[in-house]
């Protein structure tokens, strides 16, 4: 108890102790750069034409940034982490930034997205590095292309010890990762909300940001708000955050396109659904989330989270689409497949000024494996069916029954459990947590076959005319 007081305090000093004036100045060389947005996570102001920005940090605030503006970026250090931000000191009232001339044209690049690797010991890091090998070689695959990584939180699971460690394994993507806080990446027992992000942001950075790539702004934002007991929190966005927020965006001109990604997901359905006050819910979803939705209205948002441990795409309106990722860890190291039988990965986004193309990447598996077809009797659900989970379906994707080759139906849409994730954790006495289950997706397709003894696939072409092909899988 002593020691968690301790803590504490130490905390609360720090917090204290930071110079309330500061200046400095933003440039790429002897090149000043006008125009770029500099914060302190709760206000924002601007470089004038001598690239010199000047204004009042908060009493609270630990970290000045500069949202790397397009065509530059931040210097990163010997484990490739991006250094768009330095800590506030008492000694210190100047601060420079020196950018880097991005070499690419960064209208068109490519990031990779990937959340919940929630590690709790050295092997499990061990085994992502299989993660990180592949996606740094599809990356490659993809030409000479500016190319960075979105960590939307858990980064480990409760296990801040390991931190250093997942850094170290992170700097074989061979690309920056912009990091945001998990709920597990959360410091618990402190006395506040605040206090529960020092640690993380000792090892990574601000806890909100912002940075541009071509005609993209990303944002970064911190919405596990730490109810001050154990490891209780909730999807929540404080004032302080929009006020940065609008701070922010001030800058960046209606009708651009946004990145923003955050740990707990906006919503995980569609349209305004009753409020349910309970644990589960409001640690699920964002419950403030309507005044973020309308804040964002002026924009074309990708919006990217994590935290489900399951893949799922929301179109929240005609300019907010929500891709929630699946968990790189699976069932928590359990399992190579998440629990709606997603199997674990990463997302790859390809941005062409303001034109997005994504698709997901199982690891250990090549670009086609998009789906997993289940013969007749394998889904109590629909036990009469041919059933398909397609893990990054949406509106716009096109599920068809083949019966030798030939389309007989288009799959509808229904809610069901991934019959071979239940088939892997049907022997809970082989699994470190018992707790696991397969869950419910409403990425499942069925339709009933027609013709008896006819060779069965099925093909599914998704909202950008890339087309996947299929066979029954047989579970043992």
């Amino acid at each position: 108890m002593k020691l968690i007081l301790s803590l504490t305090l130490s905390l609360i000093t720090s917090l204290s102790a930071v110079a309330t004036d500061i200046y400095g100045t933003v440039r790429s060389g002897r090149t000043p750069l006008a125009g770029v947005t500099v914060s302190d996570g709760y206000n924002c102001t601007v470089t004038d034409a001598n690239g010199v920005f000047k204004f009042t940090v908060s009493p609270d605030a630990n970290y000045v940034s500069v949202s790397t503006p397009s065509g530059y970026l931040p210097p990163v250090d010997s484990l490739n982490h991006p250094l768009f931000y330095k800590p506030l000191t008492a000694a210190d009232n100047y601060y420079d930034f020196n950018l880097i001339k991005n070499l690419r044209d960064d209208r068109n690049h490519v990031f990779m997205v990937q959340a919940d690797i929630q590690v709790v010991a050295e092997e499990e890091l061990g085994e992502y590095d299989q993660q990180v090998a592949e996606a740094r070689e599809h990356i490659k695959s993809l030409g000479d292309v500016d190319a960075f990584g979105l960590d939307c939180g858990d980064i480990v699971g409760d296990h801040p010890e390991l931190y250093p460690s997942a850094l170290r394994h992170r700097a074989g993507f061979g690309f920056p990762v912009y990091h945001v806080m998990g709920n597990h990446d959360e410091q618990y027992y402190g006395r506040t909300h605040e206090t529960s992000q020092r640690r993380f942001e000792s090892h990574f950075g601000p806890s909100n940001y912002s940075f541009n790539r071509g005609n993209v702004h990303y944002i970064a934002v911190d919405n596990c708000f730490y109810l001050g007991r154990d490891y209780f929190y909730m999807g929540y966005i404080d004032e302080r955050t929009f006020r940065w927020l609008e701070q922010d965006l001030a800058n960046v001109p209606e009708g651009s396109s946004v990145v923003f990604f955050m740990h707990i997901p906006l919503k995980n359905e569609a349209g305004n659904l009753p409020f349910r006050y309970d644990g589960r819910s409001v640690a699920e979803e964002t419950v403030n989330a309507n005044h973020l939705i309308e804040l964002l209205k002026p924009y074309n948002v990708h919006m990217l989270t994590g935290h489900m441990h399951w893949n799922r795409n929301v179109e929240h309106a005609d300019n907010l689409y929500e891709h929630n990722t699946a968990s790189g860890c699976g069932l928590w190291w359990q399992t190579k497949e998440c629990e709606d039988g997603t199997p674990r990965g990463y997302g790859i986004y390809k941005v062409n000024g303001d034109d997005f193309e994504w698709y997901y990447m199982g690891t250990g598996h090549d670009r086609d494996y998009q789906m997993r077809v289940y013969l007749p009797g394998a889904t109590p659900e629909a036990p009469e069916d041919v059933v398909a989970n397609v893990w990054n379906a949406d509106s716009k994707w096109k599920i068809e029954l083949l019966e030798d080759g030939e389309p007989v139906a288009e799959m509808t849409q229904f809610v069901a459990r991934d019959p071979y994730t239940v088939s892997l954790i049907a022997d809970r006495s082989k699994l470190k947590y018992s707790w696991t289950s397969a869950s419910a997706n409403p990425h499942m397709f069925r339709a009933r076959p027609v013709k008896a003894g006819a060779k069965i696939s099925v093909r599914a072409t998704d909202r950008f005319g890339n087309v996947y092909v299929a066979e029954p899988t047989v579970i043992e």
